[in-house]
Order: C-alpha cells, then sequence, then structure tokens
C-alpha cells in the first residue's frame, strides 16, 4: 500500500489567504494598530502560523500579544462565517486527484495545523469531506497547542503495513515531516509563485497531477 499524506492550507485548496487578510486586518484594527497586511506581506508568511504573521508584522509584539491577535482572529472568523467560504476553493485539479488515488485502492491522509472541527469543515466547504474520513482528517491544532505533525504521522504509521508514503506539502516543516518518516517529498508551490530554495525535496511541482506518477 502507498499512503499519500497531505498538508491542506495552500495544497489542496486554494485563496484561503485571502479571507486570512481581511481577517487579520480587521482585527488589528479593532485592536487599536496602524500596521495592517498588505498582500505582498500575506504571500511572503503563507505557511507560517496564525500568530507568526503577526510576530513578523510587528516585531515588537512579545509572543504572548501575538498568540492574543491570533486568538482574536480565531474568534472573528466563528463571528463572521461568511468571509473565509467567499474566498477559498478547491486547488486546480485536487479533486479529480484525490479521486484517482482514492480509487487506486491506496491510502492517502491529511495532517494540518488546523483543529479538528475547523479541517472537517474546510474539507465539506470545498468538496473533498467524501474522501477523508474522520481517521484520515487530522488536525493537530499547533495553533494553540504543541502538538506536532510529525508526531501525528508517527502515530498515524504505526503498526501499518505500508510500502511507500508521499508527503505532499508547500513548507519546509512538511518536508521535515517527511524526512523523519522516510517519505518522498513533493514541494507544492502555486504556479504563480516562486518556489523557494531547498534541499528537502525529492520533487518541486506546480501541478497536483505530478504525484499521480507515484500510482505507476
Amino acid at each position: 500500500m502507498i499512503l499519500f499524506i497531505w498538508d491542506f492550507h495552500g495544497v489542496l485548496e486554494k485563496d484561503n489567504e485571502k479571507g486570512v487578510m481581511i481577517i487579520s486586518n480587521e482585527v488589528l484594527k479593532l485592536a487599536g494598530f496602524k500596521e495592517e497586511l498588505s498582500e505582498e506581506d500575506n504571500e511572503k508568511f503563507l505557511g507560517l502560523k496564525w500568530y507568526q504573521y503577526f510576530e513578523n508584522l510587528i516585531p515588537r509584539l512579545s509572543y504572548e500579544e501575538c498568540l492574543k491577535l491570533q486568538s482574536d482572529c480565531l474568534e472573528y472568523s466563528r463571528n463572521h462565517p461568511e468571509i473565509l467560504p467567499n474566498h477559498i476553493k478547491a486547488n486546480d485539479h485536487a479533486i479529480e486527484v484525490l479521486d484517482k488515488i482514492a480509487k487506486s485502492g491506496n491510502k492517502q491522509i491529511i495532517i494540518s495545523n488546523t483543529r479538528p472541527n475547523d479541517l472537517i469543515w474546510f474539507l465539506e466547504t470545498i468538496d473533498i469531506g467524501k474522501f477523508f474520513d474522520e481517521e484520515s482528517s487530522i488536525g493537530v491544532n499547533a495553533h494553540q497547542t504543541h502538538a506536532s505533525k510529525i508526531d501525528a504521522a508517527k502515530s498515524y504509521i504505526a503498526n501499518k503495513k505500508i510500502d511507500k508514503i508521499i508527503v505532499i506539502g508547500d513548507s519546509e516543516s512538511d518536508l521535515e515531516l517527511g524526512r523523519s518518516i522516510g517519505a518522498v517529498n513533493y514541494f507544492y508551490k502555486h504556479p504563480h509563485r516562486k518556489h523557494e530554495p531547498t534541499q528537502k525535496a525529492d520533487y518541486i511541482t506546480n501541478d497536483l497531477r505530478d504525484v499521480l506518477k507515484e500510482l505507476i
């Protein structure tokens, strides 16, 4: 059996960052800050945890203050549920690729820094929930805890007969996850974004269909 481990944000979905920028700037304004995320900032911070956006945008803030802004963003998002669905959508070819892997008889899971309930909501919102059951959609809630995607992956594969593991992500931490479990690493970047240099990827791609060669 081949196991495909997907990251979610920036890989299986696109345009969520547009909603993130709107929410972040509204929260900053409500908190009395003059600083705001630009589109350039938003692109640069992709792949970071939400509180890290504020650490980078306003370096004078303490860790605790950045966590508070993150918490306020999550609360604002819950109170304005119309924002993210207006932007987030399945990434190009994501549904096609997930469907082919599902029909191949191999296994695929998502490991995301998102909270478990939020991850389920995201999957349903972009119509890919049908590919992932409760066991295979793993939200480690790394924004609010010290949970690790690496630990989640190792826990999942323990005592399972797996012939090959493929990790598809868009950050260095995803590639580190892959390295930690002996996976083949696909470093995904959207077609309009510059590929970051890395020594940890086996493949760099801007087309999710490239992972289907692993089924051959």
